[in-house]
């Protein structure tokens, strides 16, 4: 009965980390997934993307911020920062529910300023999530990390569900609008695009992403502060046992794991003899799981050596991934697949965030581990990105224009794109997981510098010199 019980603990740990982890980027991707609801209505229309990026990585202050007062601090900041930041995301997306089709004129331009706003608030939320969050899961073991990668998973699935639901608004109809005009008793003609509506409003869609968020935000104070659950923490005050069968005896010794912090400041696991005895194995069941500690031993058995070599090699790829995942294909994506429809870009949006939980879960039973498979990895979605990308700057008129398999090539494409680059930021991630706390803090702080200067490059190719051009559905459509 008594390791049913701890087996059960360990469930509600690991879901409790999933909701938890779910909260990184849920609000965000939210926002995105009602991007062909909102190009059609708002004044940047297809470009919209393009804004939205560059103001997500200047939010990169909130990342930034954080990994200086942790350099500068010996306290544990995490635990504020989180509260902190979840409960803005849950506010931001409140507001955003009657707020974000409302538009003001900046320099004589009509711009979303209201829907930016708010996304700069929600930016600020999900960029520095990706350090505080693993900084807080430095406190579990490794064998965590894969229910918290779900969880960041499940903050593109979610949404992506709920933009199914939805549903899009279909490709638009030209339509003839007949104006009169009483001075010069003339009467003249004006084309129009009218939209079919989705099952749910934008407004109810925001609405259900702050209820998930509140979620979120009551798993995280669990995690923090829920006795039960800090029995799992690999700093516990009290010294934990572990039973294992040596390999040629049938005896069991009882050992200890502490925490030994290491001259470079990562963390390694030392086994050692006992320093109090504590009895009965029910004794050891009260202080938390024994398959959570021999997965700790298994995994640091298991943990992979990296050379100064490794870490350039892993860090420039995470940078160079993240530069084309939340930087540059996102703001092209509309002129990649709206050619084609709709339907195409919706799809391609909602689809292809659930290819991000789907490669995590992946990562765990084969993930990645040396620099060649996540090189050839790297090569091939690059090939992959360089053809979505010759498409957007093809558009009006991109490959298999006028054939049903344009939408279709165009839409499993970037689930590929999805897949193969998610498939491989987890996996360094993992990688890097072995290293300790500041190791997770920099693959945080390069995600973001990937990410910022994907989006400084592209935004001008597109505001500015205007390389990527949308079509007039009462002119050309390839549908």
């Amino acid at each position: 009965m008594e390791t049913e019980d701890s087996k059960y603990r360990l469930y509600f740990v690991q879901v409790c980390v999933c909701l938890f982890g779910m909260a990184s980027w849920l609000d965000i991707n939210g926002v995105w997934v009602q991007l062909p609801l909102m190009v059609n209505v708002l004044p940047e229309g297809w470009a919209l993307a393009s804004y939205l990026v560059l103001v997500i990585q200047i939010a990169n202050i909130g990342p930034l911020t954080f990994s200086i007062v942790n350099k500068f601090t010996k306290k544990r900041i995490e635990i504020p920062t989180n509260y902190l930041i979840i409960s803005i995301g849950m506010v931001a997306c409140f507001l955003l529910a009657p707020l974000w089709d409302e538009t003001t004129y900046v320099n004589g331009e009509e711009h979303s300023m209201a829907l930016l706003t708010l996304c700069g608030f929600l930016a600020l939320v999900d960029c520095t999530s990706s350090v505080s969050f693993l900084a807080f899961m430095t406190v579990f073991s490794p064998m965590f990390m894969t229910s918290y990668f779900v969880g960041e998973g499940m903050s593109a699935f979610v949404p992506s569900i709920l933009g199914l639901l939805q549903g899009s608004s279909g490709n638009p109809e030209c339509v003839n609008i007949t104006y009169y005009n009483e001075t010069t008793n003339t009467t003249y003609y004006e084309q129009d695009y009218y939209y079919s509506e989705p099952r749910y409003s934008v407004e109810v869609y925001f609405l259900l992403l702050a209820g998930l968020l509140l979620t979120s935000l009551v798993s995280f104070a669990l995690l923090a502060h829920l006795p039960l659950i800090r029995q799992f923490y690999i700093d516990h005050e009290d010294v934990q046992l572990v039973e294992y069968r040596k390999s040629s005896e049938a005896a069991f010794d009882n050992l200890s794991i502490t925490l030994d912090k290491t001259p470079l400041g990562t963390d390694s696991v030392i086994i050692q003899k006992p320093i109090t005895s504590y009895g009965s194995t029910d004794d050891l069941s009260r202080k938390g799981s024994e398959e959570q500690l021999s997965v700790i031993e298994n995994s640091k058995t298991l943990k992979r050596e990296l050379r100064r070599f490794d870490w350039w090699y892993l860090l420039i790829i995470q940078g160079y991934c993240c530069s084309l995942t939340n930087g540059i294909m996102p703001s092209i994506q509309s002129y990649s697949t709206l050619p084609y429809g709709n339907l195409a870009y919706h799809l391609a949006i909602t689809l292809g965030l659930m290819m991000i939980p789907t490669a995590s879960l992946c990562v765990h039973w084969l993930p990645a581990k040396s620099n060649i498979s996540i090189g050839i990895l790297t090569v091939i979605g690059t090939a992959v990105a360089c053809y979505i990308t010759a498409c957007a700057a093809m558009s009006p008129y991109p490959p298999l224009c006028g054939s049903p398999w344009g939408g279709v090539v165009s839409v499993v494409v970037w689930l590929l794109f999805y897949f193969i680059f998610t498939y491989i930021k987890v996996s360094i991630g993992g990688i890097l997981r072995h290293e300790g706390r500041n190791a997770l803090i920099l693959y945080g702080g390069v995600t973001q510098i990937g990410s910022l200067c994907g989006a400084i490059l592209i935004f001008p190719l597109i505001n500015t010199l205007h390389l990527f051009e949308p079509n007039d559905p009462c002119v050309f459509t390839c549908y």
